[in-house]
């Protein structure tokens, strides 16, 4: 009864009066004992995404609850930010929606075809509780597709700009809501940016930079930074940010990430602090081996480049690489790279992205400051 609240197309059996299209559907186990309500999708693998475990049909005003319930603990949880997650999908009780907050602006991505009759209460909800400018539907992602949905970006509500500036720790970042990754930012790491910011001084590398979340935060303390990203789109948001911000101590460089670290490595380089905040590398559990080894290469360059009293924070976003199986690895790499660590902290995402502790999906941020203590 408290499992996982995903049902599985091959746990299924299907019956005569089962929906041939997404709809919501009562759940009940082979004794034909009530499991609860959820969100139903014939043409998913996802077949059966519950929502209660109560004897409650669904309806508009459940889905009103617990928009208000996700608005009321992003009160708490995110004071004083002006970026943040309001509903975080099954972590809110809202399955296949994300919804993020840009200052006056919402950016949302829907996923679950069953859950689109209720939309029109969820953004009434979300209006009335923020009064934004504008509302942006960023329904391109590929799981769009698996769910028989079109994929598309359209504004829902007034009017979304390109590009949209937010402040985050006292510095103004961007966000690119129409084109950018996610929603147009990495919200999930907001604490974590920070974090590396306290920790930075002298020379600073920040690889897979993106728009910038970690090497603003850098600059305002270190002499130098880097920020390496092969997206020229991304460096040319990341120069306008450090422009805003009056930071003259930020180049950027395009490339690839694994050819410059060991270029960086093999030419005897050394920095104060590196970061490391790579894309997911397993998209799946099968690739999970590859996705270690890729870890472990970037953080042993990494570390090469680092001395007594270096810094490292390397982050992982792959939900199939455990919190246990990162340290693992990072223990590896600091044995192969010849360096003793110290940890510094140890942190998931930011609390604006609530986990469920009966679904691990919900926990995939993985974040470690390091620092060498000895090298030998």
């Amino acid at each position: 009864m408290l499992g996982h609240p995903w049902v599985f197309d091959s746990d299924v059996l299907t019956g005569s009066d089962t929906p041939a299209e997404p709809a919501v559907v009562r759940v009940q186990g082979l004794n034909g004992a009530l499991l609860g309500y959820g969100l139903y999708n014939p043409a998913s693998k996802i077949r059966v995404r519950m929502v209660t475990r109560h004897d409650q049909p669904l309806t508009a005003a459940l889905f009103i609850e617990r928009t208000g319930a996700a608005i009321n603990l992003r009160h708490e949880v995110a004071a004083g930010y002006e970026a943040f997650r309001v509903i975080n999908s099954e972590a809110d009780g809202l399955p296949g929606l994300t919804v993020d907050k840009y200052g006056p602006y919402l950016v949302w991505q829907h996923h679950a075809a069953a859950l689109t009759p209720f939309l029109p209460a969820i953004s009434d909800a979300l209006q009335a509780a923020y009064r934004p400018i504008g509302i942006l539907a960023r329904n391109d992602s590929p799981v769009r597709a698996l769910e028989g949905l079109p994929r598309e970006v359209a504004v829902m509500h007034g009017t979304v700009p390109e590009l949209l500036s937010y402040v985050e720790g006292g510095l103004t970042l961007l966000a690119a809501p129409y084109t950018g990754q996610k929603t147009g930012a990495f919200l999930d790491q907001r604490k974590n940016h920070v974090l590396a910011g306290t920790l930075a001084r002298g020379r600073a590398l920040d690889m897979f930079s993106y728009h910038g979340g970690f090497a603003l935060h850098l600059a305002r303390r270190a002499e130098q930074v880097i920020a390496v990203d092969a997206s020229t789109a991304a460096l040319a948001h990341l120069n306008r940010a450090a422009a805003a911000n009056g930071l003259s101590n930020l180049t950027t460089v395009e490339s690839d990430a694994f050819s410059y670290l060991r270029a960086q490595a093999d030419a005897g380089e050394r920095f104060d602090i590196v970061v490391l905040d790579p894309p997911a590398f397993a998209k799946g559990r099968d690739h999970l081996p590859a996705a270690l080894a890729a870890y472990k290469e970037i953080n042993l360059r990494a570390l090469k480049l680092l001395g007594v009293g270096g810094r490292l924070c390397t982050a992982s976003c792959s939900q199939h690489v455990s919190e246990a199986d990162f340290q693992a690895m990072l223990k590896e790499a600091a044995s192969d790279a010849r360096r003793v660590l110290r940890l510094v902290a140890r942190r998931g995402q930011a609390p604006c992205h609530p986990e469920l502790l009966n679904m691990p999906e919900t926990r995939y941020l993985t974040f470690i400051a390091v620092e060498v203590i000895d090298v030998f």
